[in-house]
């Protein structure tokens, strides 16, 4: 009895439809799981520093422009009361806050928030600097 060979015989292949949509999968689980970065309603220029500290980045970030507005991440406050009033709602949340004031702002509206801070009882408080001479480090 003579056995013949198949003269088409063709390798198994692999289904890609579901390889695809693992990845997909994954991508966006990515995306979401990704923490984003809120950036304040106007720009703030920094000034820069020699000296360099680590403290938790955490989100709540007071933005201090040149011309005196300020703004708690993405919220623009309309003064410094409603600040202060926004600080004492999320003083449980915040760890550390972040003050990041235009280098052109006046001194006065910095101390203000920094005394705002503490008495809606903010014990930690950091002043942010430009980080571009950091970045060759």
């Amino acid at each position: 009895m003579k056995l013949s060979k198949s003269k088409g015989s063709k390798m198994p292949q692999l289904p890609m439809e579901p390889l695809v949509d693992c990845v997909f999968l994954l991508l966006i689980f990515f995306m979401i799981s990704n923490i984003l970065k809120i950036p304040p309603p106007f720009t703030v220029d920094l000034p820069e520093s020699k000296a360099r500290s680590e403290f938790a980045r955490k989100r709540y970030n007071v933005y201090i422009h040149e011309s005196g507005q300020v703004s708690v991440d993405d919220v623009r406050m309309a003064d410094l009361d409603a600040m202060f009033n926004y600080l004492l709602l999320k003083k449980k949340e915040i760890e550390t806050l972040i003050i990041r004031a235009d280098k052109n702002a006046e001194h006065g509206v910095v101390v203000d928030v920094m005394e705002r801070a503490k008495q809606a009882e903010i014990d930690n408080l950091a002043l942010a600097i430009s980080e571009d001479d950091y970045k060759g480090m």
